[in-house]
């Protein structure tokens, strides 16, 4: 019998009693001093450390910023008995780790439970070293070829932009979720690209992966930091949400393995369909030494979902709840667009400079959502130095993002939603963008998908705001948008909303 199918039958207090030991085991063999020079941080509790602060707690990124607070910009946490969390708050010293030490702070959390069941530390989101620059540099490359910036991707989004449109007017004009259409939409200009297709709204499997996506991304945040040193073993006998997890990466690489045998099968090199036709290719002709593997591709693929599809639907869901808690700069955006453009055509990217307000009202949204709250956890990748404290290989490091956006040293009123700030004295937008602001995160891991992001947030916002009128559906009972739930992105609490077609 394998070890998985033998410890699924321990009952919990021998589970408990095992973890006990080995946590005690551990403190046991940690060194009794040790020569590390840490940040300043609380006082943690014996075999657990700072793990309290993580637990049931979807908040977490306020609470980095009252430590911040407390501590200073660099702050040390401990995670059970040997592990080790700093905490960056602040562009300056975050931008002095993850820039100027890029690569030494470019790791990633090979060593989670996680992660050594599904990826593995293949792809783009886990992996590091010297896969992943090939992988990144392959996956940038292609991106760039198959059209991100350029008229060919527009045209896709344009085209699944109809399909979302349709959907909306459908409603008839009832209260909706917004969620659901946006995920749908788009994930299938992701399908589009790399599988060189689209799925109806209503497609069953399609609805499931979907839901296996934003179940993982939810699941995999910072309330899982302390899975982190408990062995993977353990973490799938104690916690049915690792077993779901495992469960649904399965799925989604059984579809997508089904998708790369279709293409095997009628791959025809004089015609390069999509995203996987180009692996192909690049394999067949041995590109970059055989590093791009049969498993590297599927890691790919299944990441380009899972940071494509969470992270630019979590903006739109953000974008259009300010829209509908503010109609002034709702309607201000749709007289800009209507002068601009007019009614009688698309919005298309040739007009993203001609709409400062719409942009400044973009920027806005990013800023004070900010989704990517924390980044994806960074790791060491070797001893570093950081303003006087030494930091060991492996160690976890965290960038306060969110608290770089809401610093009223560097924004007045951090917590309105006010475009206006990001435009001049003529109502155009400011030449230079503050340093404070980084949706993207910054440096060595800064995402990969901007670029595709900022073309799928300009023409869904333009084009939606062109052809309906959102409203709250009780304007007594107005939405949050100053409350949110932290996973692997920020989001908004769950909303309806009204739209009327103009």
């Amino acid at each position: 019998m394998s070890l998985f199918a033998w410890i699924e039958f321990i009952d919990t207090s021998t589970l408990l009693l095992f973890l006990v030991v080995f946590l005690c085991g551990l403190w046991l063999l940690s060194p009794p001093g040790s020569p590390v020079n840490w940040p300043p941080g609380p006082k943690s509790w014996p075999l657990i450390g700072n793990a309290d602060l993580f637990w049931n707690n979807d908040q977490i990124h306020l609470t980095f910023t009252k430590l911040a607070k407390k501590y200073g910009q660099i702050v040390h946490l401990r995670i059970g008995p040997r592990g080790h969390v700093i905490l960056l708050t602040g562009q300056d010293v975050i931008r002095e780790a993850f820039v100027n030490q890029g690569e030494s702070f470019g790791n990633r959390l090979s060593f989670h439970p996680f992660v050594k069941y599904t990826s593995k530390g293949r792809g783009i989101l886990s992996g590091h070293g010297k896969n992943w620059k090939i992988l990144k540099r392959f996956t940038l490359r292609t991106l760039k070829d198959f059209g991100v910036g350029k008229s060919s991707l527009e045209e896709k989004i344009k085209e699944e932009l109809d399909f979302f449109a349709a959907e909306i007017h459908s409603k008839g004009g009832e209260p909706f979720d917004l969620k659901m259409l946006i995920e749908n939409a788009v994930s299938n200009i992701m399908c589009s690209m790399v599988f060189g297709e689209r799925y109806d709204y209503d497609d069953e499997e399609f609805a499931h992966l979907l839901h296996g996506v934003t179940f993982t991304l939810d699941k995999a945040g910072f309330n899982s930091t302390p899975m982190t040193w408990i062995p993977g073993a353990v973490a799938m006998a104690c916690s049915p949400t690792m077993r779901k997890v495992v469960d649904i990466d399965r799925d989604i690489k059984e579809f997508v393995r089904k998708k790369t045998a279709e293409h095997r099968e009628t791959f025809d090199e004089q015609n390069i369909r999509d995203f996987i036709d180009i692996y192909i290719k690049a394999e067949k002709d041995g590109e970059e030494n055989g590093a791009l593997t049969y498993e590297n591709l599927f890691q790919l693929i299944v990441d380009l979902f899972l940071a494509g599809t969470e992270t630019t639907s979590t903006a739109l869901l953000w974008a259009f709840l300010y829209m509908i808690c503010h109609p002034d700069i709702q309607t201000r955006c749709r007289e800009e667009i209507a002068e601009v453009i007019g009614q009688d055509r698309r919005p298309c990217m040739k007009d993203k400079g001609t709409l400062p307000y719409v942009e400044a009202a973009i920027l806005e949204m990013h800023r004070l959502a900010s989704i990517a709250a924390g980044a994806i956890t960074h790791v060491t990748s070797e001893p570093v130095t950081l303003r006087g404290f030494h930091l060991p290989k492996e160690t976890l490091v965290i960038p306060n993002l969110y608290e770089s956006h809401m610093d009223p040293a560097c924004w007045t009123d951090p917590f309105a939603f006010n475009p206006d700030r990001w435009l001049d004295e003529n109502n155009k937008l400011k030449k230079t963008t503050p340093a404070a602001f980084m949706p993207f995160s910054v440096g060595y891991r800064k995402c990969m998908g901007e670029t595709l992001a900022k073309m799928e947030m300009f023409l869904f916002v333009t084009t939606l705001l062109q052809r309906f009128d959102f409203r709250m559906v009780d304007v007594d009972n107005p939405p949050s948008y100053t409350d949110a739930v932290l996973g692997m992105t920020r989001c908004p609490l769950k909303y309806k909303m009204i739209a009327t077609r103009i």
